[in-house]
């Protein structure tokens, strides 16, 4: 968490969707984030879905404080949107609602006061239907559309989160649909172009496994809201991590340009977190708290195809200069990333960021990957994207004639194109040639 008045660039959260909607209200109650402060929009077609006092259940009874927030976001922050109830888990149908009701969702948008420069950190669920059609549709308008935020100088950096591998096909379906979506989108009606400037994959099995197996007791069994709630902690935990090096408090700056500008040259742009927080400064040193990390990637990947990587590490004050520096920082993740990254060079792309806090004892690591094969990550989802997919025909669906064969075909050319341009990268860096190539990226 940042010391105030130490953060240059602000942040706001546009959370779309029941679930994402749950994340944004969790880390705007758990956290005070001065890039964020009270910037948090929750966006959802069916009032149910967003019920402040639904989300917050789990959470009132652990702290009655919450009731109080609660009103003030019923009050200020949520914005309902679209003709009809939901969106019936067909994305094609969140677009559309997004899409027709894009004036009303521009208005609450605005009261976020973002300025030119300013972050949008969008959040939504992957297998669902509001959050996953309007998300896309709504960051391509913004950036590129005739309505202006603050003259298009906005970068949106975006959270995607996978369903469970138990879940069925449609979510998948809906999930591959929306991953594609945010990746690249019909800028104009027609030609594809990069869509969020940064996507951060999370999968909601992965990080339950580790929650399971991490909180094990045969005397008591984790409750399902209880699961939800440490799930979401952990990636609210990520994001919180990767604002803190923008600020003075940080021994090297990590700003928002360092971020997306290599991967976007490279057209190579998701991301997962890998993290361990809670670590003794005493006891635990900087390699075993790498090592920690990348034990518990929040999405499925080999490590060894990942081409780019951010290492932030947030400890207590007076541990700096001491048991920590930037200096060893940079020493120990450059060998690490030689040892365990694409290439002879640990990547293509590699940045390292001490920082430090006043507010906690303990401190924590993330270790942001990028650019890996995503042959692992969306294993599940392509092959029932696939099934359910092989289902649809020119039909009506949700009672109105919105998705056909076309868009899926379309989205699965994308999404492949996509996973090969990512293979190809990985292969020359692999190979050692990327040097030849640096300036075809745009280095």
């Amino acid at each position: 968490m940042f010391e105030e008045s130490e953060q240059p660039t602000k942040w706001s959260i546009i959370a779309s969707g029941e679930g994402a909607d749950r994340i944004a209200l969790q880390y705007h109650t758990g956290f005070h984030n001065i890039a964020i402060e009270d910037r948090v929009l929750l966006l959802n077609t069916a009032a149910a879905d967003v019920h402040p006092e639904k989300i917050f259940d789990y959470l009132i009874k652990k702290d009655v404080h919450f009731i109080e927030i609660s009103e003030k976001i019923k009050r200020e922050r949520i914005c309902i949107f679209g003709s009809s109830p939901g969106a019936g888990n067909v994305w094609k149908v969140g677009e559309l609602q997004a899409r027709e009701d894009f004036d009303t969702i521009r208005r609450y948008i605005s009261n976020l006061k973002i300025i030119e420069g300013d972050v949008i950190l969008t959040i939504n669920t992957l297998g669902g239907g509001t959050g996953n059609g309007s998300t896309p549709y709504l960051i391509n308008e913004l950036k590129y559309g005739k309505v202006l935020i603050a003259g298009h100088k906005n970068k949106f950096f975006s959270v995607g989160v996978l369903p469970f591998d138990v879940e069925p096909p449609q979510r998948h379906f809906n999930a591959i649909c929306g991953m594609t979506r945010l990746l690249k989108y019909p800028a104009d009606g027609k030609e594809w172009k990069q869509n969020t400037d940064l996507l951060i994959l999370v999968n909601n099995s992965q990080i339950d496994n580790k929650i399971i197996s991490d909180n094990y007791s045969t005397d008591k069994i984790l409750s399902d809201e209880e699961k939800y709630y440490m799930v979401n902690k952990s990636i609210i935990d990520a994001i919180d991590i990767m604002i803190a090096p923008g600020g003075k408090t940080s021994k090297t700056t990590v700003d928002v340009a360092d971020y997306y500008q290599i991967p976007s040259n490279l057209g190579v742009y998701h991301f997962t977190p890998c993290i361990a927080t809670g670590l003794d400064p005493e006891i635990i040193d900087t390699e075993t708290a790498i090592d920690f990390a990348v034990k518990n990637p929040m999405a499925p990947l080999d490590i060894k195809t990942a081409t780019m990587a951010y290492f932030i590490m947030r400890v207590p004050k007076k541990y700096v200069g001491k048991r920590f520096s930037q200096e060893e920082l940079e020493i120990i993740t450059k060998e690490w990333a030689i040892n365990n990254m694409c290439g002879s060079t640990g990547g293509i792309a590699r940045y390292a960021s001490l920082t430090y806090t006043t507010k906690q004892e303990n401190f924590d690591i993330l270790v942001l990957l990028g650019g890996f094969s995503l042959k692992e990550v969306i294993k599940t989802s392509l092959h029932k994207y696939e099934i359910f997919s092989k289902g649809l025909e020119d039909k009506n669906i949700a009672g109105e004639n919105v998705l056909t064969t076309e868009d899926t075909l379309t989205i699965e050319e994308k999404i492949r194109n996509y996973i090969k341009h990512t293979e190809d990268v990985i292969k020359i860096v692999s190979s050692g040639e990327d040097e030849g190539l640096l300036k075809k990226w745009g280095f």
